[in-house]
């Protein structure tokens, strides 16, 4: 008699040799693992923030890095002839007084940073005074820095005036000083390096006082 619980044509007979499973001592397949997801901190809106402001630090620190690199460090001979040059490119514009601070202070912080010296912080007779039987400096070369910050001082403390000539022959001979390196070129007082005699400035009065 039929098993009318069993479906025509299908047979839960054992197949030949083992169990309708597994085949006994066969290995258990490992399981499978989901793969893992993001993070759960940077999946939430801080957790983006600080990513983001993370990535933006790196980035901002490659850039910095790299132009610092790139940027030429300025010798104090070079320092000082690009600001003559600036002072040069507007020689007719502004006061006398800032035109004569200007140009003193470049030569004057040239003097400080290439060679030593403490022009910057000494008065025009104090720092003349300290090169006096100093071997830097021959004479002629001391009288022409002297006349160079006397007339410098002339613009900047006794109210003085200069025309744009008389101004490009203090930037020319600041520039005389820088270009000649470690030591100011040997000139005679007054003299112009180029062989040509500077405008001569008005006569000072006595009510100017030469300071640094």
């Amino acid at each position: 008699m039929t098993n009318s619980s069993q479906a025509p044509g299908i047979s839960f007979a054992p197949a030949a040799g083992g169990a309708p499973g597994t085949a006994i001592g066969a290995p258990t397949p490992a399981p499978i693992h989901d793969i893992v997801g993001p993070l759960p901190f940077f999946s939430t809106p801080v957790g983006m923030i600080v990513l983001l402001l993370v990535i933006a630090f790196a980035v901002a620190l490659f850039w910095w890095l790299r132009s610092r690199k790139k940027t030429p460090v300025l010798t104090p001979r070079d320092a000082a002839m690009d600001a003559l040059g600036r002072l040069r490119g507007r020689v007719s514009e502004g006061n006398d007084h800032d035109f004569g601070v200007g140009v003193s202070d470049v030569l004057r912080r040239f003097l400080g940073e290439a060679l030593g010296l403490a022009a910057p912080r000494q008065t025009t007779e104090e720092f003349l005074v300290s090169l006096q039987g100093s071997l830097r400096f021959v004479p002629a070369e001391q009288a022409a820095l002297a006349e160079f910050l006397h007339q410098s001082d002339y613009l900047k403390y006794a109210q003085g005036e200069a025309t744009t000539q008389q101004r490009l022959a203090l930037i020319e001979a600041a520039e005389s000083f820088v270009k000649s390196g470690e030591h100011p070129p040997e000139t005679a007082a007054g003299e112009n390096p180029g062989g040509e005699q500077p405008p001569a400035f008005p006569a000072k009065t006595s009510e100017g006082k030469e300071n640094a």
